[in-house]
């Protein structure tokens, strides 16, 4: 069976104020059900949704991230070899 916690526990889970969490509840943000006066969340969804949640939000980062420059158009000189030395006059 599920196990379902109030706004106090949720909180907790998610790190935010009780105030929060039903506020996000109530615009439909994170999966919960009003029950009387009370707000009754499902842990398995929420754990669902978080990781739901960041899945889509590391692919935006990575959607947002700027392409690296191919090694082969590097601006930089490459290393010349430097010129032999004189060898010593011999006596």
């Amino acid at each position: 069976m599920n196990e379902t916690i109030g706004s106090e526990e949720c909180a907790e889970l998610l790190r935010c104020t009780p105030s929060q969490i039903e506020e996000l509840a109530r615009v439909g943000e994170i999966p919960g059900l009003k029950f009387g006066r009370s707000w009754l969340f499902v842990r398995a969804d929420l754990l669902a949704f978080l990781a739901e949640k960041a899945r889509a939000e590391a692919a935006q980062r990575r959607a947002n991230r700027q392409p690296k420059a191919p090694s082969a158009l590097n601006t930089r000189p490459r290393r010349q070899i430097p010129p032999a030395l004189p060898q010593p006059a011999q006596r």
